[in-house]
């Protein structure tokens, strides 16, 4: 694990509200955007004819690749102390499975297609050069973020939907690296993600008694935790600081040019 410089206004800041802030809060702490709007995840039902009662999750290189690999997109750090790392180039890469035995879900009313136990892993992987962004040297290979997950879900209606790793729905980190970030002001059990599916094409169905039928999408994605202390302050500044990430990702494509 590298040492990292702490930007100091941030740390400053964080000790002079310590002592009013609430003890623990939700906390966006890293999101990533596509490159391209091609299609990048891939679901694929186990059996013939979408027949199966499982299947697999994937991203893949190019928008017809039909096994699993890597996917250019630029990923942030929305934790102050790394905010210097913000839309550099990675490779993005996701690999789950749903085992045969478990059908998707329609729920009337919202008309929505949930596909559960979904257990896999990912990672963000930096591909530019060497460099230096602010204080912090990122060498080429670094791991920006990895993990293992147990019970996300997939869920959708149409040609929009999401999986998610949800606390709430049962899911959980098996394990949770970066070559940045040491995670010890996380309190355990409380990380999730939200990954963006756009474009689903097909759109979401099943046969009835099935796992979902085969698809590919689109989109990006946020990994969050709920932090404890002694950084309340860190991490409420960085909930003000997703709420505004809309008008920053506006400008993705100039800043991130500037950083590749």
């Amino acid at each position: 694990m590298r040492a990292l410089t702490k930007i100091l206004s941030a740390t400053a800041v964080a000790l002079s509200l310590a002592a009013v802030a609430a003890p623990s809060q939700a906390a966006v702490f890293a999101q990533f955007s596509p490159d391209t709007n091609a299609n990048m995840y891939r679901w694929v039902n186990n059996g013939a004819n979408n027949s199966g009662t499982g299947g697999s999750f994937y991203t893949t290189s190019t928008a017809t690749a039909t096994t699993p690999g890597s996917v250019a997109v630029h990923f942030s750090f929305l934790d102050p102390a790394l905010t210097d790392l913000q839309f550099v180039p990675v490779r993005f890469t996701m690999n789950a499975t749903v085992a045969s035995g478990n059908a998707a879900t329609f729920t009337a009313g919202p008309n929505t297609w949930t596909q559960t136990n979904l257990n896999g892993g990912f990672s963000f992987i930096y591909t530019g050069a060497d460099h230096t962004y602010g204080s912090i040297t990122v060498h080429t290979g670094d791991n920006l973020l990895s993990g293992t997950f147990n019970d996300a879900w997939i869920q959708g209606n149409g040609g929009t939907g999401s999986t998610n790793l949800s606390v709430g729905n049962g899911g959980v980190f098996t394990s949770l690296t970066s070559d940045f970030e040491d995670f010890n002001h996380l309190i355990p059990g409380s990380e999730e993600f939200a990954l963006n599916l756009l474009g689903v094409t097909p759109a979401f169905s099943a046969n009835a008694g099935k796992a979902l039928k085969t698809f590919r999408a689109n989109g990006g994605g946020n990994f969050s935790f709920e932090a404890g202390v002694p950084e309340p302050a860190t991490w409420a500044m960085m909930l003000v600081g997703f709420g505004g990430m809309g008008a920053v990702l506006r400008n993705r494509r100039r800043q991130g040019a500037a950083f590749a």
